[in-house]
């Protein structure tokens, strides 16, 4: 019996310690988790530059296209592209896709 009280308080210790360092390594706000966290913040803000950044050009395209600021040329050079269409003034070369030779 005084061999068990001996153990007991080191075995009650060696218990708690292993739960604890377990729960810092893989608990919800341990150290694992935390680097899982760390990534998915870097891949959120890389995701959220882009969408800043394509935001920024949609707004100087929606700027550029108002009325009170109308830019001719570039209403006209959109109006080409989307109609896949050209000027009789224009001249129009035609090349092969990259790749073909």
């Amino acid at each position: 019996m005084t061999a068990i009280k001996r153990i007991l308080p080191t075995a009650v210790l060696f218990g708690l310690i292993a739960y604890f360092g377990y729960h810092a390594l893989n608990g919800d706000q341990g150290v694992l988790n935390w680097v899982v966290v760390k990534t998915d913040i870097a891949g959120a803000e890389a995701e959220l530059a882009a969408a800043r950044a394509e935001r920024e050009g949609l707004e100087i395209t929606a700027a550029r296209l108002r009325s009170d600021s109308l830019d001719l040329d570039y209403l006209e050079e959109r109006s080409r592209a989307l109609l896949n269409v050209a000027h009789p003034r224009d001249f129009v070369v035609k090349t092969e896709p990259r790749g073909r030779r």
